[in-house]
């Protein structure tokens, strides 16, 4: 909270308290009963609004809340990121950092964070342990990144970067290009692989008994999908492992927007009925000429076949569209 706002708040509070005070004073003091009846009954309003004011400014500004805590390697000292107050609208958050060494507070560090109107959380700081210092960045929308040395014997230093999470205006100018061209790409490809051409159209476009479209690309997905899972569930050391002594399995699906994919395995629980499947689905952000992407997930249904849960990323394999060689990325991240 910038300091010109403060000082106003703090004028329409004394205002208010003096009010306060003199209708409770001219209550006491008028002797005429309407009057002091009246006067009575807007002390108490004011006195009411007072306490709610009060309540209100008490969490806006001075409550005090443990946002994250850090430990150096060594356990001896531990670093506390604070949240003071709330931000009001789109301003500024308030908060401090306690550097301590056992139960001893070393040093107490106050901070602002200017990140449209969002309160401090475990993702606004970045923490770096050092010799004699403990390093903290702090990440903001509407800031540059901002540097916090605070050293073990009590003193401390800030330097703001020339950074924005934690990285150059170039750089990020540069990322935000290539995730233009990026997404340019991508439509392009969803363009072209969902829309027939108007000669399709007017001959009906035939499709094969898994109702996947007699088209070259759709023809291809069916065998870098069949590719794919024999791989799988031959080679793949996360299969063979998660998925001992089951039968193969190949059955041809679409999704809703129609993407390929297909179940390769599927488990059904004895007892209560839940099923587990595993889906090879094809990946349409991949964007290469050479190779296509697809992402193994466990989908979880209940007996009903409602789904249960969220599906969970198992791998991600790449297969050569030419020669169809298949090559296991052992990743279960998005990238």
């Amino acid at each position: 909270m910038d300091k010109d706002t403060g000082e106003n708040k703090m004028v329409i509070l004394f205002i208010w308290i003096l009010l306060s005070v003199s209708l409770v004073i001219g209550c006491i003091k008028v002797h005429n009963t309407i009057i002091k009846g009246l006067f009575g009954i807007l002390a108490g309003l004011c006195i009411t609004v007072l306490c709610f004011i009060g309540i209100f400014y008490y969490l806006i500004v001075f409550k005090v809340s443990n946002v994250d805590t850090s430990v150096s390697s060594d356990g001896e000292y531990s670093l506390t990121m604070q949240a003071v107050g709330e931000p009001l609208f789109f301003g500024s958050a308030d908060g401090q950092f306690i550097l301590k060494k056992g139960e001893k507070r070393i040093s107490k560090v106050k901070f602002s964070l200017r990140d449209d109107g969002g309160n401090i959380s475990q993702d606004t700081w970045h923490v770096t342990w050092k010799k004699n210092q403990v390093e903290i960045i702090i990440y903001g929308e509407e800031q540059n990144d901002e540097q916090f040395l605070l050293f073990f014997d009590g003193k401390y230093k800030i330097n703001e970067l020339n950074t924005k999470y934690g990285k150059t205006l170039d750089e990020l100018n540069e990322i935000a290009e290539e995730q233009t061209e990026e997404e340019q790409n991508q439509q392009k490809k969803i363009g072209k692989s969902h829309s027939l051409d108007n000669e399709e159209k007017e001959e009906d476009t035939k499709y094969d008994e898994d109702g996947y479209p007699m088209t070259e690309e759709y023809q291809r997905y069916k065998k870098e999908l069949a590719e794919v899972s024999d791989y799988i569930q031959t080679k793949s050391d996360v299969f063979l492992d998660s998925y001992p002594d089951t039968k193969y399995q190949l059955e041809f699906r679409l999704t809703s927007k129609g993407w390929p994919f297909a179940v390769i395995n599927k488990k059904i629980d004895e007892n209560t009925g839940a099923v587990t499947e595993l889906h090879l689905l094809y990946n349409e952000s991949h964007i290469d000429e050479e190779t296509d992407e697809y992402v193994l997930q466990e989908y979880y249904y209940d007996s009903d076949n409602t789904e249960a849960a969220s599906p969970v990323i198992v791998d991600f394999f790449l297969i050569q569209k030419d020669t169809l060689k298949v090559t296991d990325e052992n990743t279960k991240e998005w990238h």
